[in-house]
């Protein structure tokens, strides 16, 4: 065998090789989407509260009532739900004159504010049903890191005011808790078509 032809068969072979280990591999992972637990909501079920509180509406049978009376004829109520580890939190106010009803929807105002730094966005929903009489607003608060996605306050423009904001007892990734945020906001607009209030 001659010299250059052993040449020639080691460069093939040193081809082959390179040929072999450019191979594509189809075993090769590669970077998934990330991806998110898959919650289980229970279905809507509702019970009518009616308290010494001055409304009443229907909650949900899913979430656990409490509230504390406070020396100025305010209220702080609690609608929990163990399983989600949220809770709508209440703030009820008698109202002492239309002055005051307007000190509080200005507050609530400078309070959504504070929201508009992390928010991608602030959708506005009016309430309005002059029978009950109701009026008020849902402020549904868009943005991954959002501490509360979801706020409402109503009155009857002449005793009562009351507000209420979605929490989740742990730091919120709202892309991952789209679907509780929406299930959640189901219950609110059960509140909201449900409350009737007390003289």
């Amino acid at each position: 065998m001659s010299h250059s032809f052993r040449n020639i068969t080691c460069i093939l072979c040193c081809a082959m090789l390179l040929l072999a280990s450019c191979h594509k591999n189809d075993n090769i992972e590669t970077p998934r989407p990330r991806g998110y637990f898959r919650i289980d909501l229970p279905t809507h079920d509702y019970t009518l509260l009616d308290t010494t509180l001055p409304f009443a509406f229907e909650q949900s049978t899913h979430a656990q009532p409490s509230f504390q009376w406070k020396d100025d004829g305010t209220c702080w109520m609690d609608l929990t739900y163990p399983d989600l580890n949220a809770a709508f939190k209440f703030t009820y106010f008698p109202l002492k004159s239309t002055d005051s009803l307007r000190k509080l929807i200005l507050q609530e105002e400078r309070m959504m504010k504070f929201h508009y730094q992390k928010a991608d966005n602030v959708e506005y929903s009016l309430i309005h049903d002059p029978e009950t009489p109701l009026l008020g607003q849902i402020y549904d608060i868009e943005g991954k890191e959002v501490a509360t996605p979801l706020q409402f306050w109503m009155t009857d423009s002449a005793h009562h005011f009351l507000r209420a904001t979605l929490y989740f007892n742990f730091t919120p990734n709202n892309d991952s808790l789209q679907p509780v945020i929406d299930y959640l906001r189901e219950d609110a607009l059960q509140i909201v078509n449900t409350i009737t209030w007390k003289r």
